[in-house]
């Protein structure tokens, strides 16, 4: 039998595991992970992605019903963590929804995993 303490822990951390975003990967094509701090270039709605890139996969970030801590910043992190496990160094944002009152108050974004060569001169040219 557990005890008292026991289930309060086992409580606190499904209640924390349940309060973040859900992070859905899809995978096509694996490459080596990148180090935790390279960057991961962000493409946006309006921009297009380079011709010559490589699609490794698709990331969504949604809401688990209960989450907090779900602005746009964090949302994108979160993308770029997942590219970053995949061993891409760039994301293509596909899908923004943005908070609604009488909805979701997260951001959920999908994103299309890249691996681009050369991102450096994509960087300078931005």
């Amino acid at each position: 039998m557990k005890t008292p303490n026991e289930v309060l822990l086992i409580s606190i951390a499904i209640t924390f595991a349940s309060c973040s975003p859900t992070v859905t990967t899809s995978l096509s094509q694996n490459y080596p992970p990148l180090d935790y701090d390279q960057e991961v270039m962000v493409f946006h709605l309006d921009q297009n992605q380079p011709k010559q890139a490589v699609v490794l996969g698709e990331v969504k970030i949604g809401d688990s019903g209960f989450s907090i801590n779900c602005g746009y910043p964090v949302v994108l992190k979160k993308a770029k963590l997942e590219a970053r496990k995949l061993g891409g160094n760039a994301i293509k944002i596909i899908k923004h929804k943005l908070p609604h009152p009488l909805g979701s108050t997260c951001h959920r974004i999908t994103a299309i995993i890249l691996r681009v060569e050369n991102i450096d001169e994509y960087e300078a040219s931005r």
